[in-house]
């Protein structure tokens, strides 16, 4: 979810979640999302081991947190029972927010299905993506949003894998991508996108991987902020994005250096999107 403004950023932070049960099975496809920006120290939390612990809507609007899932497979039922909802969020301390079903787009189905050069950079983008990655059976995603609708909202997948191994796989690939330099800058069908780092990654479940990356949509730029955390047999990924206009942010630099004084309305460059760690730890605490 962003918007953006005509003269700076609209901070649309999209924190996708990735939670998965040992044991399921049902499934879509993978897909995936970029930016273009620029590089982070990398530090990753370190694996406790593959063999760790391991359905509806679960929309928590104004109506309060049904768990029941509409979704096809007993793999997707199994997620929905753990999926975020509002009153995960209120148990955290989260107050003042909506979270609904995450659905995928037609543009979002075709990404996952389009190559990625080098292949290797694919995780970059499957792990964030609104469709069940390769090797995954089942996915379920949520979206979190403030009701003050100028706060930025995260978006949150959860995948389930056969097996706790399984996931520590995936979740391998997609760390080993992060720090590659033959990702920095990759494609993801007609979709180029740059400036991934790793980031340090939080020491969350049983173990964690974060990321930034990026793309150019027109004039703007979308960054994103990415964290996957596996627990058990499941991966649940957590994003948050921004949009800005660099060009705006030339233009004031350049006002400001023939003595304009105004008060600033354009984000810059090194603004990243936040993944918030309350949205993290409430659905954590569901997968238990």
């Amino acid at each position: 979810m962003r918007t953006v403004v005509s003269r700076g950023v609209v901070a649309a932070s999209v924190v996708a979640v990735l939670a998965l049960t040992a044991a399921c099975s049902g499934g879509d496809g993978g897909d995936g999302d970029g930016r273009d920006g620029g590089s982070s120290p990398t530090a990753q939390a370190k694996p406790k081991g593959p063999d760790g612990p391991g359905g509806p809507d679960g929309q928590g609007g104004p109506g309060g947190s049904d768990r029941s899932d509409r979704s096809d497979g007993g793999g997707a039922a199994k997620l929905a029972a753990v999926a975020l909802t509002r009153d995960d969020l209120v148990e955290a301390g989260l107050k003042g927010h909506h979270v609904s079903p995450r659905k995928p787009t037609a543009q979002d189905t075709a990404m996952a299905k389009a190559p990625a050069s080098p292949a290797a950079c694919a995780p970059l983008v499957d792990l964030l993506a609104p469709v069940t990655p390769p090797g995954a059976k089942a996915r379920v995603g949520r979206v979190v949003a403030p009701k003050d609708v100028y706060s930025s909202s995260t978006a949150v997948e959860l995948y389930a894998y056969d097996t706790p191994g399984a996931a520590a796989r995936a979740l391998k690939d997609l760390r080993a991508a992060a720090k590659s330099k033959r990702c920095a800058t990759f494609h993801k069908g007609d979709w180029r996108h740059s400036g991934v780092t790793a980031r340090p990654a939080p020491d969350k479940g049983d173990e964690a991987v974060s990321y930034r990356l990026g793309r150019r949509t027109g004039p703007y730029v979308k960054r994103l902020s990415v964290t996957v955390v596996r627990q058990g047999s499941t991966l649940a990924s957590f994003s948050a994005e921004n949009v800005y206009d660099p060009e705006s942010v030339v233009r004031e630099d350049k006002s400001r250096d023939s003595g304009d004084r105004s008060p600033s309305v354009a984000d810059k460059a090194d603004t990243e999107p936040k993944v918030p760690a309350a949205v993290i730890d409430a659905q954590l605490a569901a997968l238990r």
